[in-house]
């Protein structure tokens, strides 16, 4: 069986402004009233302009310049936002909102190394800020650094014990390190929060399969189809638990629906084709299995399982081409060379499966007691 897991990302920024016509005013500061008012009305074109006068009036104003970076930034202009939050800081370097911004943004323009700088400056200057600690770790998390991005989220966690987004992404950086007790934890804090946040949803009920508590990760996913009865991956994880539980049938119908919701997706068409194998559906186990592999050429699993499928209908030598095919992809991958000799030993071709069975003994797999005991017994 074959899991995904979905992870929400949530952007890390606070943003704000730009304009045409503005009222001619005498000083900086009523250029940024005015500027301020527009922003108030959702025209932030108006409020650029005010600020842009506002900076022409007094170049010196760190107030100006970091209204205009924030009337930039809303209007997707995030080097001129950029330009402005820095000259902000060098006139005002204890100003945390230019850091703040000025790390979104360059986060936002893909140079998440500089913003880890930035970010880490402005925590210098308010070392207590929740909101410069959680764009810290949302900048960590981009350049790969796990461990320090969850020491950030925690922090938040501490410093704003209730804001809900912290918890998931603590959650999330938790399932990739292999921690899922701990990433449970983070996710039932976000829902407690906030119970509309469905990606936490969605991933408790990944980490609670990752720890086996598949009727759990069943009664998760059902609260979220309940919901969202399209989306193909909580069906389609939902079918990995039931086929843990040994409830192939249940299974099956999941599977069946992720199938359908996301045809494209090859994993759903393989594990359903696995069901069909287990309940002796042989001819739509292959016709599923086939559609896998149409889908990704380079799937071993579903090669491996077409090649089940077609033993089972007894066409050994087409299933004797897709356990090749698997193996040509996967030399050593013992399941394929079990199903190889298996077709082999069925087609009569007993020398063939004992080659099988040797390369088994060479991969220390117990299949291959398994083979040979079969081509001792007839094969069946």
């Amino acid at each position: 069986m074959y899991r995904r897991l979905f992870v929400l990302v949530l952007l890390p920024y606070l943003v704000a402004a730009v304009s045409t016509s503005v009222v001619q005013a005498a000083t900086a500061t009523e250029y940024i009233d005015y500027g301020m008012k527009a922003v108030k009305e959702g025209d932030f074109k108006k409020a650029a302009a005010s600020f842009s006068l506002a900076v022409k009036q007094d170049p010196d104003s760190p107030e100006a310049h970091y209204n205009l970076g924030v009337a930039y930034q809303k209007l997707n202009m995030p080097r001129e936002a950029a330009d402005e939050f820095r000259e902000t800081i060098r006139l005002k370097p204890n100003y945390a909102g230019a850091y703040l911004n000025l790390g979104s943004v360059l986060q936002e323009l893909g140079e998440a190394k500089e913003a880890v700088t930035v970010l880490t400056k402005g925590l210098a200057v308010a070392p207590d800020n929740a909101a410069l600690h959680y764009n810290l770790g949302g900048a960590l998390e981009k350049t790969g650094d796990d461990a320090k991005a969850l020491d950030q989220f925690l922090r938040v966690t501490t410093l704003a014990p209730d804001f809900p987004d912290a918890w998931h992404r603590a959650g999330v950086i938790h399932g990739r390190m292999g921690q899922p007790e701990k990433a449970i934890v983070c996710y039932r804090k976000a829902l407690e929060l906030d119970p509309t946040m469905e990606a936490s949803l969605f991933n408790l009920g990944s980490a609670l399969g990752e720890t086996g508590d598949w009727e759990g990760e069943v009664e998760t996913y059902k609260k979220l189809l309940e919901k969202h009865p399209d989306l193909g991956l909580a069906w389609y994880n939902m079918g990995v638990a039931l086929w843990n539980l040994n409830n192939i049938e249940k299974a099956e119908k999941a599977f069946e629906k992720s199938t359908k919701v996301d045809p494209k997706y090859p994993f759903a068409w393989n594990n359903l084709a696995q069901c069909h194998i287990k309940t002796g559906k042989y001819e739509q186990a292959a016709s599923e299995a086939k559609e896998a592999t149409r889908l990704e050429p380079g799937f071993v699993g579903a090669w491996n399982n077409l090649g089940l499928a077609l033993v089972g209908m007894g066409d050994y030598s087409g299933a004797t081409k897709a356990f090749k095919k698997a193996l040509d992809l996967k030399p050593d991958y013992p399941n394929s060379h079990f199903g190889l000799g298996l077709a082999l030993a069925l087609s009569g071709d007993t020398a063939g499966a004992k080659t099988q069975i040797a390369v088994l003994r060479k991969l220390n797999s117990p299949l291959a007691d398994e083979l040979e005991s079969k081509l001792q017994g007839g094969s069946r």
